[in-house]
């Protein structure tokens, strides 16, 4: 073959391959980065539980001192509040109807008259108890009837029927029913009861719109819902999602802290509760208001530092990919984060665990730790959460890359073996983070002693509150920086 042709077909071979291959080599330089659509929220009330279970309140007295009353109703499942009535009563005591006894030692019921009539409505029943000594408007089985005074048994209520010539009969709530008094009297305001359904909600009444209630020293915003199990009321803050934010805020993080820390946290808080939303749903609510969730007291506590960070992010969540985050944080991490999947065996690409140099040339009151425990201590421990184990032979941390403990082999003299993961690792011991070592020594006593020496507080996952105070004392420093480092590749939004 000549040279020339040689050539040519060279050349129209390399000709047809920069063809093909230069429009896609071009079009992956300037194509952009993919988009994600960032999914709308659409959940604005978070239910706070104030009280519940074991510190469910046999009573809950409420006040309204800066408005005028309170509306009655109920909440749907929409998170809407139903007005049933309202009382001019501006401080309120809600109970079980199972009676009560008041300061001067008068008994009030638990047995009332019911009268045999319905009413239209709520303002229908209420205009007709006032014609009535002692009486009062009830919404039973979603019928409005009236209620007449309160007697300790069926017999004297019947008496009083009797005496009184009323066309009633003797009634007294059912397990779930729940009685509204006013504070300190024996002036019954409503009694709600139908059935297991019952659920007595309360709404401030004020002339402007930042109407609050007090509840066991605290002052909250939003509406309030009562629900009798087992003779105790469980207290339920409903409240909106930027007011929870703002209520939390300065009981995680110190008031006085560089803003774009508070930012963080803000953010964190945030989307914390909007990611744990019916989280209690057996108990009626998100969120608790103690460390199990997040830490919240309402208005109290709540600085002009802490708003403006609630108020300067509202409406951001910490995000990736469109998506919220699950997010974590904790109150220090003695040098490194760990990934999802070894603290709480959920793998999530935004919490895969960093090297954390931000605490280091800070002090702060829990930056080191030691804890010393016997075989003793440590078997009690193990038992509560249902390990049984002879004796403590030996104890074996494994850990990750980053230092971080995420297997703990706890051995007896007879070989059997208890392997604790995660965030169980301390949290079964009763230790104060995952970033520890584990030594034992005998004392005097020939009893084994085992020390874990730490650092940080908390469990290793997510956001250091103390690193995101020292990455914000550099003014450079930005919330989204605080938010893309600890949470890696996420953003607010």
């Amino acid at each position: 073959m000549p040279e020339t042709v040689k050539k040519l077909i060279l050349t129209l071979i390399f000709g047809t391959l920069l063809f093909v291959i230069a429009p896609t080599a071009l079009a992956d330089e300037l194509a952009p980065s993919p988009q994600y659509i960032d999914l709308p929220v659409t959940v604005d009330t978070v239910k706070v539980g104030l009280r519940s279970g074991g510190s469910a309140v046999a009573e809950a007295n409420i006040s309204n001192k800066v408005g005028s009353g309170f509306k009655l109703g109920y909440f749907d499942y929409l998170r809407q509040f139903h007005k049933l009535g309202s009382t001019s009563v501006t401080d309120l005591t809600l109970r079980p109807d199972t009676g009560f006894v008041l300061t001067d030692g008068t008994k009030v019921g638990p047995w009332h008259i019911i009268l045999n009539k319905e009413f239209s409505g709520f303002d229908s029943a209420a205009e007709y108890a006032k014609t009535l000594w002692g009486g009062f408007p009830a919404y039973i089985d979603g019928q409005y009837r009236v209620m007449v005074g309160a007697y300790a048994d069926s017999s004297k209520a019947q008496a009083a029927i009797t005496k009184r010539k009323l066309n009633g009969e003797p009634f007294t709530g059912g397990e779930h029913a729940i009685l509204a008094a006013q504070t300190g009297t024996s002036e019954l305001q409503l009694l709600i009861d139908v059935g297991d359904k019952t659920a007595l909600a309360v709404k401030p009444v004020s002339k402007s719109k930042s109407a609050q209630t007090w509840f066991a020293g605290n002052a909250y915003y939003g509406s309030f819902e009562f629900i009798c199990n087992n003779q105790a009321l469980t207290v339920i803050n409903y409240v909106s999602l930027e007011a929870y934010v703002k209520g939390v805020l300065p009981y995680e993080m110190n008031g006085n802290w560089p803003s774009e820390a508070l930012k963080a946290q803000a953010a964190c808080a945030r989307t914390y509760a909007l990611n744990n939303i019916n989280s209690y749903i057996d108990r009626g609510f998100d969120v608790r208001n103690d460390t199990y969730s997040q830490v919240y007291r309402g208005i109290t506590g709540t600085t002009e530092s802490t708003n403006k960070a609630s108020s300067d992010t509202s409406g951001n969540f910490v995000r990736y990919k469109g998506a919220l985050c699950k997010v974590y944080y904790m109150s220090s991490d003695g040098g490194a984060t760990d990934s999802s999947a070894n603290v709480f065996s959920q793998k999530r690409a935004y919490l895969c665990g960093v090297k954390d140099n931000n605490e280091k040339d800070i002090d702060f009151y829990n930056k080191t730790w030691k804890s010393e425990l016997t075989s003793a201590n440590i078997l009690y421990r193990l038992s509560t959460s249902g390990y049984e184990l002879k004796d403590i032979k030996s104890i074996a941390a494994q850990r990750s890359e980053l230092g971080i403990v995420y297997q703990l082999d706890i051995t007896d003299s007879a070989g059997n073996t208890v392997t604790l993961m995660g965030e169980d690792c301390f949290r079964v011991l009763g230790l104060n983070s995952l970033n520890f070592t584990v030594v034992c020594k005998e004392n005097e006593a020939k009893e084994k002693i085992w020390t874990f020496n730490g650092k940080g507080w908390g469990h290793n996952c997510g956001m250091s509150q103390w690193g995101a105070y020292a990455m914000a004392s550099d003014d450079s420093v930005t919330c989204d920086d605080i938010i893309d480092f600890y949470f890696s590749g996420a953003y607010l939004a």
